[in-house]
């Protein structure tokens, strides 16, 4: 997999980096991120999936999974989204390595990734933020930055965690924040939110959550009026 380069890339110390996962946590922050900053793209990729078309009655429609790079002369970090994680093992370390190598070209020594730590299947009201990191450095700035470790030990799956684990082969320092989800089938935007307040503390920029409060909103009122509908005695409905 190569990037391909559409305009002159910015300099940066950090790249910010999320694929899809549970909950889609670091599909939404990584949208709201590059928004709210302001980011251009200047790198893509295009993927090797999927393996099929779909189609709406007799029309064939098929789309590429895609990877962009995105900064800005304004910040001192770059970010990289997609819309799939590669399920294969050699494609997932040929994405990973491609990442790196283009942020290590433009100067970057700090990866952080963002993604879902999964506890019950509850809704949770508050997602607490932990983190897991390649450096006590990096694991105190989280830590002062509001984000708990990660409890005993585990795996952190995909290219969220992977990309960690390459980059401290190349030497570069590496840390994992993790918005706490319930459901991991359904979209998680308090758990995205949180992820971003502790980020946007790290790099010191402002997030507009307009849209995410909107939705977490919405998503509390739904529940509220399953809940009502579940406590009417038969008949009443």
């Amino acid at each position: 997999m190569e990037f391909r380069i559409s305009r002159i890339a910015p300099r940066a110390k950090v790249l910010v980096t999320g694929l899809p996962d549970m909950g889609n946590v670091a599909g939404i922050s990584m949208e709201v991120l590059v928004r709210s900053c302001n980011l251009e793209e200047f790198a893509s990729a295009l993927g090797d999936w999927p393996p099929f078309v779909t189609h709406t009655g007799s029309m064939i429609r098929f789309e590429r999974g895609w990877y962009r790079f995105y900064g800005s002369d304004a910040h001192d970090f770059v970010a990289l989204t997609g819309s799939y994680q590669p399920p294969e093992s050699n494609a997932l370390y040929e994405l990973c390595n491609a990442v790196l190598d283009l942020a290590q070209s433009i100067g970057v020594e700090t990866v952080i990734s963002l993604g879902a730590a999964h506890f019950g299947e509850g809704f949770i009201e508050n997602p607490r933020v932990f983190f897991a990191a390649t450096s006590e450095r990096m694991a105190e700035k989280a830590r002062l930055h509001g984000a708990l470790p990660l409890p005993d030990e585990g795996y952190i799956t995909g290219y969220n965690g992977l990309i960690h684990g390459l980059a401290m082969e190349r030497g570069m320092e590496g840390l994992c924040l993790l918005g706490e989800i319930g459901n991991p089938r359904v979209r998680q935007p308090a758990a995205a939110k949180a992820v971003l307040q502790v980020l946007s503390s790290m790099l010191n920029v402002s997030i507009d959550y307009t849209d995410l409060d909107r939705e977490i909103e919405q998503m509390r009122a739904m529940r509220a009026l399953r809940r009502w509908r579940r406590d009417q005695p038969p008949g009443v409905m």
